[in-house]
């Protein structure tokens, strides 16, 4: 859980089942809960897999309650619950939790020594998570010549170290899309870090945050040029935004995730596997028909 960060696509490692699967089952071992790891899909018990590893026409055995953990893909038809990583999505998706995905490691926050500078803007991400425009050379010009503000791109190597970013920036696109299967860790990273966030519409922002109180909300080229100048000028909002996104930011440190994992299998896993076991056979098969019919009318609403 400590030591060097290493690069998730050395060794061919996947960033959701190091982030999802492995470090969930990490910390939950280290405080003592009673979960195994494996590497194939048992035939009996509560087992939580990621969406992605489970075969598009996997039959469930029927002495598994199988939970699957989205991520950032859409939730699996087979599965008997979901765990969802953007709160917004739970409120149109029976049986399903939210739970935060895990916190940037080995995180380093904005070094104290910069002190009020507002000069390095910086995105930490996938180059395809960020909207076109912006990854668009003449973005970086333009904010440079008008504001004195350098953007960089930060490798997926430096994803941890935030200690020369005066705000960060994490857009996917311009408009109202929500990106239901995106979450708000890009967000929560920021306010740990210490440094203001601009971002785009996602739902997963505005539901975990608040626009205009812990972060900037963006929508346009034109929005981010006005928010950069406002955090530049201004230094009471800045320090606001980020004392505010301090705050936010203590309902996501690991301590407190790790405790939603425990009441999760304490109450939700433990109480509604249970209760599926103890239906009869058409009541499971209507039970699992009327999953697969829920999910596709999610589908359909779309705003993946």
């Amino acid at each position: 859980m400590s030591g060097t960060p290493t690069r998730l696509e050395q060794s061919g490692k996947a960033a959701c089942v190091q982030c999802w699967i492995y470090l969930t089952y990490a910390r939950l071992l280290n405080s003592g809960q009673p979960v195994q790891l494996v590497h194939q899909l048992p035939s009996r018990g509560i087992v939580i897999a990621l969406t992605g590893n489970i075969p598009p026409g996997y039959r469930v055995p029927e002495e598994v309650f199988l939970i699957g953990v989205a991520a950032d893909g859409i939730p699996h038809p087979s599965a008997h619950f979901h765990i969802l990583q953007n709160a917004a999505h739970t409120r149109r998706l029976p049986r399903s939790s939210y739970l935060p995905l895990w916190p940037q490691p080995g995180l380093i926050p904005r070094d104290p020594e910069r002190g009020d500078r507002f000069e390095n803007l910086v995105f930490f991400g996938d180059p395809q998570n960020l909207a076109p425009e912006l990854r668009d050379p003449n973005f970086a010009s333009r904010i440079r010549g008008k504001f004195g503000i350098e953007f960089r791109l930060a490798g997926s190597d430096r994803w941890h170290d935030y200690s020369q970013a005066d705000a960060v920036l994490a857009i996917r696109t311009f408009g109202s899309k929500p990106f239901l299967r995106k979450p708000a860790t890009k967000l929560y990273n920021a306010w740990m870090a210490g440094a203001p966030f601009l971002g785009g519409a996602d739902s997963a922002f505005s539901s975990d945050g608040s626009p205009g109180v812990n972060y900037l909300r963006c929508t346009s080229l034109e929005d981010v040029e006005a928010a950069l100048l406002r955090l530049r000028d201004d230094i009471v909002l800045r320090r606001r935004i980020v004392r505010e996104g301090r705050q936010a930011a203590e309902r996501f440190l690991p301590g407190k995730l790790l405790e939603l994992w425990m009441d999760f299998l304490g109450r939700t896993a433990d109480r509604t596997a249970p209760a599926f076991f103890a239906k009869g056979r058409t009541s499971r098969k209507v039970y699992v028909l009327s999953q697969r019919a829920i999910l596709a009318a999610d589908r359909l609403r779309g705003g993946y």
